[in-house]
């Protein structure tokens, strides 16, 4: 589990991993391959939240369109001007539900984070909103990204999760972080608010 800038190691995984173990589980992304990293189980710690070190921008400026419960959109495009972080991840990702709770915790004591958490591959607004509500993570929104135009932006066969990108005030990615990040860090706040500085 690292946190490369984006102009390093890809952090999507080859097709090699099919079948290594029981933990990696498999959904199809418009031809293309999701995948829970199995190793994200394997370790003890997660990354820290200043491990997402801007690197150089990268990709087209993302302006992907979320949905979210009752007919709720919301616009990447909006972020212009303000870097922020896309946290990618599903209902049915062992590693993502191990974070879920701390990121929530998290965002319940800092409403106002520029954190946008996202899942992919997991049904429709409502439903992603419910597995939230069952979850005792009401601090999480609900947004789903269609997985055919995330495809697209990213350009790429596959994808592990969970996945946190560091998005400059441009639109570019500028770090990603496979695997957790450590959100119960007492610092984590602070370590939030350096990165996002040193991404505009």
């Amino acid at each position: 589990m690292s946190s490369n800038p984006i102009n390093r190691r890809s952090f999507w995984g080859g097709l090699a991993s099919l079948g290594v173990t029981a933990l990696l589980t498999l959904a199809v992304l418009g031809g293309g391959r999701l995948t829970s990293t199995a190793h994200a189980e394997q370790q003890n710690l997660p990354n820290p939240v200043q491990s997402l070190v801007a690197g150089a921008p990268s990709r087209d400026p993302i302006a992907l369109s979320l949905s979210g419960p009752d007919g709720h959109q919301l616009a990447l495009e909006s972020y212009r001007g303000k870097p922020f972080l896309l946290h990618v991840w599903a209902t049915w990702c062992g590693p993502c539900k191990q974070e879920l709770p701390k990121l929530n915790g998290f965002l319940a004591k800092n409403p106002n984070a520029l954190i946008v958490p996202v899942a992919i591959a997991s049904g429709d607004a409502a439903k992603v909103a419910s597995f939230l509500t069952q979850a005792q993570d009401a601090a999480i929104s609900a947004w789903v990204v269609d997985k055919a135009a995330f495809k697209a932006w990213y350009h790429a066969p596959s994808l592990e999760i969970p996945v946190t990108l560091l998005i400059d005030g441009q639109g570019h990615v500028r770090a990603i972080s496979d695997g957790g990040l450590d959100w119960g860090a007492a610092d984590a706040a602070t370590q939030l608010s350096k990165v996002l500085a040193h991404a505009r």
